[in-house]
């Protein structure tokens, strides 16, 4: 009969098992910081929005045309029981209407006391860019657009602007929206 061995034996034997098939740590990998938002288009522009500046993105509503306002208020939709004001944002920053399409989405943003909708042609969803993929120079911008462009990321061939939501909401002419 086998001797029944004592558990500091025991312990022993496993620690000699666990050295034998360790396996090395881990290589040191280094973690970039990674900066995220919301990609969307307007016209032939891409465009990305800080994450915390975008309260959610819908479908285009069902909407109330509100009359003697400007060209680039589509109206007010009622998204769960509180009103919400769509705009244009192509048609705000000077360019042509949007044209309404599948890929047509309206960004919900909430800045200060501010809550509206923004037409846009298209989201992209969530976007991550690292470091290195910031860009110094931004080809050229109509002025209307470029002044709420904080910066940009280039991955590939697209140039991502960076819309300052923040800069929008706090500009008095998006606030003059009766003609």
């Amino acid at each position: 009969m086998a001797r029944k061995k004592h558990p500091f034996e025991l312990l022993q034997e496993l620690e000699a098992l666990s050295r034998k098939n360790a396996k090395g740590l881990p290589q040191e990998v280094e973690v970039k910081e990674l900066w995220d938002g919301i990609g969307f288009r307007i016209g032939d522009i891409y465009m990305i929005a800080p994450i915390d500046q975008v309260n959610e993105i819908l479908y285009y509503p069902s909407m109330t045309l509100v009359p003697g306002t400007m060209p680039w208020v589509k109206g007010l939709a009622n998204i769960r029981g509180s009103l919400l004001p769509v705009m244009d944002l192509q048609r705000y920053l000077g360019q042509p209407a949007i044209h309404l399409r599948q890929h047509s989405r309206i960004i919900v943003i909430n800045q200060g006391e501010l809550t509206a909708g923004l037409l846009v042609d298209e989201v992209m969803g969530l976007r991550h860019f690292e470091p290195e993929e910031r860009v110094s120079r931004i080809k050229k911008l109509d002025p209307t657009v470029k002044a709420y462009i904080r910066g940009a990321f280039r991955q590939g061939e697209i140039i991502w602007h960076l819309f300052d939501m923040s800069v929008l909401a706090a500009d008095p002419e998006f606030y003059k929206v009766a003609v």
